[in-house]
């Protein structure tokens, strides 16, 4: 048994869309591309930003110019090499856009992409998201490509994860498996630990982002703040995935 990857690419049919004047004409053209067959359901580009302005067709120029869909392909092919089972994904690189305008708040997107894409899960899309305020590395691309892919398969054998226990143990496991490297010391993710423990088997939003992504985004978003330094929660998850696997690769979500 094996884990098939198929590539759809999109980047040059969005490079044509940010080509066009940022008008009525240029949204039409954008559902257009949405709603393109293949074969049995739409394209998944929902959270692509459709009105962006100038710096986001340079991103895709650049993505282009570097062979990111090759990349990402390969990346993910590479990612479902290392898994058990027996699936068939399609992978699709999606702009998203958090450096000018107002489309997109990027914990919101970056939440909905990871947890609340039961669209995409069932139709066995592995979606590899960028940002516009990232720079696009080959390293970049592979990691999320990994990510993508994991939690893919992950969701389609193990179903949904809810609760903030729930979804720490799923995102250590993703970290680890692609190749994520620590940003705190023991010091800080105790401090987290201390912090979030009482609310591990919450499934409230508030609680939730601000565990996960600290305080500044949490009071960002009008939520309160636990005492949570960025991105706090995906770092103890990672931290706690080391300290179980002790070895190179999370285990396989078919484990």
């Amino acid at each position: 048994m094996a884990i098939t990857i198929t590539p759809y690419r999109c980047l040059e049919s969005v490079r044509v869309l940010y080509k066009q004047p940022r008008s009525f004409e240029r949204f039409q053209k954008y559902l257009e591309l949405v709603r393109v067959d293949t074969g049995t359901e739409a394209v998944p580009l929902s959270r692509l930003n459709p009105m962006a302005k100038e710096h986001a067709l340079a991103y895709v120029e650049q993505l282009l110019i570097m062979s990111a869909e090759d990349l990402v392909f390969a990346a993910a092919q590479e990612a479902a090499a290392r898994l058990d089972g027996d699936d068939r994904l399609k992978a699709l690189l999606v702009l998203m856009d958090d450096a000018k305008g107002g489309w997109t708040n990027r914990a919101f997107s970056e939440f909905a992409h990871q947890f609340e894409n039961k669209y995409e899960v069932e139709h066995a899309w592995a979606t590899v998201v960028v940002w516009t305020s990232e720079e696009p590395t080959p390293e970049l691309l592979r990691r999320r490509a990994f990510e993508s892919v994991y939690r893919a398969i992950d969701e389609r054998h193990h179903g949904p994860v809810r609760s903030l226990r729930g979804i720490m143990e799923r995102e250590g496991r993703t970290m680890l498996f692609a190749g994520h490297e620590r940003r705190y010391d023991d010091a800080t993710l105790r401090a987290i630990r201390e912090r979030i423990e009482p609310y591990l088997d919450s499934q409230a939003a508030p609680i939730i982002f601000a565990s996960l992504y600290g305080d500044a985004i949490a009071e960002s978003l009008g939520y309160p703040a636990l005492g949570v330094v960025d991105r706090g929660g995906y770092e103890l998850a990672f931290a706690n995935a080391l300290e179980s696997e002790k070895g190179p690769l999370a285990r396989s979500p078919l484990s």
